[in-house]
């Protein structure tokens, strides 16, 4: 019979039931740290790692494709995939495989979840996660969309609180839905780089360690360590976020004591290839932060499982680590199988497949035909009790998902112009600024918001005379971030443009979309990536509102989101600004938008001019 036991590093956080918090060097409670020597009789162990990342809370099938090798075609063949009913069909066909099972993730299994979970304040999928048989996850940045408080909450229950205005935290309502209660997640999340300042511990377990038989594997969490510049900075206050391949490195000494066998890292970092299917194991282009991260682990690490940057990939490095990835929203798993000699006491093979969650949706080529699915691959059936669960929460978020709001007249999507404006951008900071363009607010003559929030486009459907849901709406904002208004400078908000492309932004910066009677000017041709403060691209005399220029000394009334005010995308200006008033919920101002002003339209998408 397989016996597993579980270890769990807990570090000031507390165990899941059903699991050993860890004392000092993390051994097994009521056992020796260094067991005695491996009987010549013992086997191989064999054990089946299932792999995710990135779910976001897809509880329904998520549209879209991926596509799949084919021997008939030799670019391969677009299949629909996803779904929770269907991935846990998946997962549980390959548990079915080795009773040495166990099934993990690599961060972002909520934030920015479609309005079935993201209703709920996450609730729904982290219930249905744990009825899928996930274990264990490394926290992402998305789990720290609201703040620690919110991710200890969905770790270990209790329901969300009530909001100020009384209309969020509602008992039966909007959360703890089932009888009145919400128990926590089954699975233990871990967060080995994320320190609490105030102890210098973890905030969640580094690693947990889980037995097969004789032989140990251990599972480290490890977060994006950018986390505080991706999320509303005041959610990672009192948190710092070290280096990812140092934390590990440093766990390793600690894990022989206790005479681990195998070192899986559940990384919420990624990258890239330019693979044309799914499997493709020859990792063409691999590129992007993970590389130099896997490339710098301690070579005890045999396996990495990536997320963050919902690219599909399988590779193996030179020295022989294992690196997946299953793209996102569920619609992948990963198979990894390893095998550990009993001599050696390590892992003597490992492999790993990407397995797709094939559902029973139909897709079309560009004709309106039906794609067959290729020879080997059918859809799976759903799994009835994850399916029973999903559809008490379809049914329950149905009423406000399909609520008519408003039309438009023509889809509103987030394609960027050269100098980096988009029609939904426009759309956004249109209805932040008439949210907050009454005079208890100042009232706001600018708006800006970060391309960042904007997750979907607004589709046109002639079918329905171009009618616009809340469940649209909420799809394109889906973060619930609350409106700031705030007291800026004319030099304050020159500042803030430079800071666009200022040091350390990404490549290619981060263009906020601004709300209409607002322009300026940008000059491509000066450098980008300039230290804070140093940045000189926006052209100071072309900043103007109404036609009129902006004076450096005088003071402007400006919304943005709470992520943007409090220093969000290093737009860390933004915390300079005074007599801030805190507004309503941005997916708010957005319906009232449309019920007050539809049909809406694109707009021109003239609002910020480039040069060179």
């Amino acid at each position: 019979m397989t016996r597993k036991r579980y270890v769990v590093a807990s570090l000031g956080a507390l165990a899941l039931a059903g699991i050993v918090a860890a004392c000092g060097s993390g051994s097994d409670e009521g056992n020796p740290a260094a067991p005695s020597p491996a009987p010549a009789a013992e086997a191989p162990v064999s054990v089946k790692i299932i792999g995710l990342n990135d779910f976001h809370g897809n509880l329904e099938a998520p549209g879209g494709s991926v596509v799949v090798p084919d021997a008939a075609n030799p670019a391969g063949t677009r299949v629909s995939a996803g779904g929770a009913a269907y991935l846990a069909s998946l997962i549980q066909s390959l548990k079915a495989k080795n009773p040495n099972n166990v099934v993990v993730a690599a961060g972002d299994m909520v934030g920015a979840s479609p309005l079935v979970s993201g209703a709920f304040h996450e609730e729904p999928a982290i219930d249905v996660l744990g009825q899928m048989g996930l274990e264990i996850s490394s926290v992402g940045n998305h789990e720290f969309d609201k703040g620690r408080d919110e991710l200890l909450r969905l770790q270990h229950g209790g329901c969300f609180p009530r909001s100020a205005d009384g209309r969020r935290g509602i008992v039966g309502v909007d959360t703890c839905m089932t009888n009145g209660a919400y128990a926590g997640a089954k699975f233990q999340y871990l967060a080995a780089n994320v320190i609490d300042q105030a102890t210098g511990k973890p905030l969640l377990p580094a690693y947990q360690i889980k037995t097969f038989d004789w032989a140990k594997v251990a599972f480290i969490g490890m977060t994006l360590k950018d986390t505080p510049s991706v999320v509303t900075p005041a959610g990672t206050a009192g948190l710092s976020f070290e280096a990812e391949a140092d934390t590990v490195n440093k766990l390793i000494p600690e894990l022989r004591q206790q005479n681990v066998n195998a070192i899986v890292l559940l990384l919420h970092e990624g990258g890239s290839t330019t693979a044309g299917t799914v499997n493709d194991k020859s990792c063409p282009g691999l590129n992007g932060a993970v590389v130099s991260i896997v490339d710098k682990l301690d070579p005890a690490v045999d396996i990495v499982i990536s997320g963050h940057t919902h690219q599909e990939y399988v590779c193996t490095r030179p020295d022989g680590k294992l690196l997946t990835h299953t793209g996102f929203y569920g619609r992948l798993a990963s198979e990894i199988d390893i095998t550990i000699d009993p001599s050696t006491r390590k892992v003597s093979s490992k492999v790993a497949n990407n397995r797709v969650a094939v559902n029973d949706l139909v897709i079309k080529d560009n004709n309106g035909n039906p794609i067959a699915l290729p020879a080997g691959y059918t859809a799976l059936a759903k799994d009835s009790a994850v399916d029973a669960m999903v559809k008490r929460y379809v049914e329950l978020t149905a009423p406000i998902k399909n609520a008519v709001v408003g039309a438009i007249t023509a889809t509103i999507d987030r394609t960027q112009t050269a100098a980096g404006e988009s029609a939904l951008g426009d759309l956004v900071a249109d209805a932040y600024l008439a949210g907050t363009s009454d005079a208890s607010f100042g009232p706001a003559v600018i708006a800006f918001t970060n391309p960042g929030g904007l997750r979907q486009n607004l589709v046109y459907d002639a079918a329905t005379g171009g009618q616009a849901t809340f469940g649209q709406l909420y799809a394109v904002m889906p973060f619930g971030n609350s409106m700031v208004t705030m007291d800026l400078t004319g030099a304050q908000i020159l500042r803030l443009l430079e800071q666009q492309w200022e040091a350390p932004q990404p490549a290619g910066g981060r263009v906020l979309q601004v709300s209409s009677a607002f322009t300026y000017t940008w000059d491509a041709s000066k450098p980008a990536g300039a230290a804070a403060g140093q940045g000189n691209r926006v052209d100071p005399a072309s900043l103007k509102l109404n036609g009129i220029a902006i004076e450096p000394a005088r003071t402007y009334r400006v919304t943005v989101n709470n992520f943007m005010a409090s220093g969000g995308d290093n737009f860390t200006v933004l915390k300079q600004g005074t007599d801030q008033q805190a507004g309503p919920v941005d997916i708010d101002v957005f319906e009232d938008y449309f019920k007050a002003r539809s049909p809406v339209g694109p707009s021109a998408a003239n609002r910020i001019t480039r040069l060179n």
